[in-house]
C-alpha cells in the first residue's frame, strides 16, 4: 500500500501575510532593531560597521541586501520587501511595517519554492500553490499536514493558526 511520507529538512512559523511570500530562512541576512520610526523605511543607524564576521552591525551595503529580500519584524510578525538600499542604515520598503522605533527585525535572502504546512489550529487557509493557484481551502482540521506546495499563506481569510511550513 502506498502512503504518503514528509522528510522535512526545514521549518518556519508562517506569518500569514499579504505582503510577500514565505521566505526561505535558510538564507538569512543581518537582524536588529530599527533605531528610527517611518512609514516606508528600515532604519537602524546601528549598521555603521564594515567587519563581515559581526553581522550586527554591517552596513546594509556591505551586507548585500538587495531589492525583493524579505524583512520580518520580528516584533509584530508583519513582512514586506526590499525596494532599495538608500545607504548603510537605511532600507526603502514596501510596506508599512516599521512605523514604530524599536521593532525587531531579520532580512532574509529570498523565496522558497514551495513548502507543505502543519496546522496546528483548525481553521481556512487560502494559499499560493508553487503553481501559482490562490486558494481558500475550508475547515481544515486541528493537527493536520497540509500536503500542497505553497509559496504564501495570506492574511486574509486565514483563520487557522499555528501553521509552521515544512521543506
Amino acid at each position: 500500500m502506498a502512503y504518503q511520507k514528509l522528510q522535512a529538512g526545514r521549518a518556519w512559523s508562517v506569518n500569514p501575510s499579504d505582503n510577500t511570500d514565505i521566505p526561505n530562512n535558510g538564507l538569512n541576512s543581518p537582524t536588529g532593531t530599527t533605531t528610527t520610526g517611518s512609514a516606508t523605511q528600515l532604519i537602524d543607524a546601528n549598521r555603521v560597521g564594515t567587519d563581515p564576521s559581526n553581522m550586527a552591525t554591517l552596513s546594509f551595503l556591505l551586507a548585500g541586501i538587495k531589492p525583493g529580500m524579505i524583512i520580518v519584524n520580528t516584533t509584530d510578525s508583519t513582512q514586506t520587501t526590499v525596494l532599495k538600499v538608500v545607504n548603510a542604515t537605511t532600507l526603502l520598503v514596501k510596506d508599512n511595517v516599521f512605523a514604530v522605533t524599536a521593532k525587531s527585525y531579520a532580512i532574509y535572502g529570498g523565496v522558497q519554492d514551495g513548502a507543505v504546512l502543519y496546522v496546528g489550529a483548525s481553521g481556512n487557509i487560502r494559499v499560493t500553490t508553487a503553481g501559482g493557484d490562490d486558494v481558500i481551502f475550508v475547515g481544515v482540521p486541528t493537527g493536520t499536514f497540509f500536503p500542497v506546495q505553497v509559496v504564501k499563506v495570506w492574511s486574509t481569510s486565514t483563520t487557522a493558526t499555528n501553521i509552521m511550513a515544512l521543506w
